[in-house]
């Protein structure tokens, strides 16, 4: 999943930037390990059809803290360790296994001030037909200035 980026900087962006495109798949192995080291080891929600289905859901769901995880991972690849400042996510369907997840991520301010260079980036999750979303959400990032480089 991992996409190399060149190193970047506040002056590097612009509003309507978009991160991506980015599609993930998450698969029932990786959900298996997941929740075995958060430990929440399987059969549960998250990795058995009975268990979901006895909780009112279709099938087994990718757990929201590894969805959050995997959000996290695609902004720390493109704009590096340590810049995400605020992350906000807001569930609006249940993430499935084994099944495309088309992530948009759209640059939609930029501030700079006495806490540093500021980019704030609106998210969406959804399916790829884009007629389910899964989530939504902003993240706040702060870059390093050219300036200061």
């Amino acid at each position: 999943m991992t996409t190399e980026y060149p190193k970047l900087y506040f002056e590097d962006v612009d509003l309507g930037d978009e991160i991506g495109p980015v599609v993930l798949s998450v698969s029932d192995e990786q959900v298996v390990d997941f929740c075995s080291l958060w430990g929440n080891p399987a059969p549960n929600r998250f990795t058995d059809q009975a268990e979901a289905e006895r909780v009112g859901l279709e099938g087994p769901i990718v757990p929201g803290i590894m969805t959050m995880a995997l959000v996290s991972r695609v902004l720390t690849d493109w704009a590096g360790a340590e810049t995400v400042a605020d992350l906000d996510l807001v569930f609006r369907g249940s993430v499935p296994h084994n099944e495309p997840l088309h992530m948009g991520i759209q640059i939609s301010d930029t501030s700079e001030d006495d806490t540093g260079n500021m980019v704030q980036c609106d998210i969406t999750m959804t399916n790829p037909a884009a007629d389910r979303r899964y989530l939504i959400g902003t993240a706040m990032l702060n870059l390093p200035s050219r300036d200061a480089a």
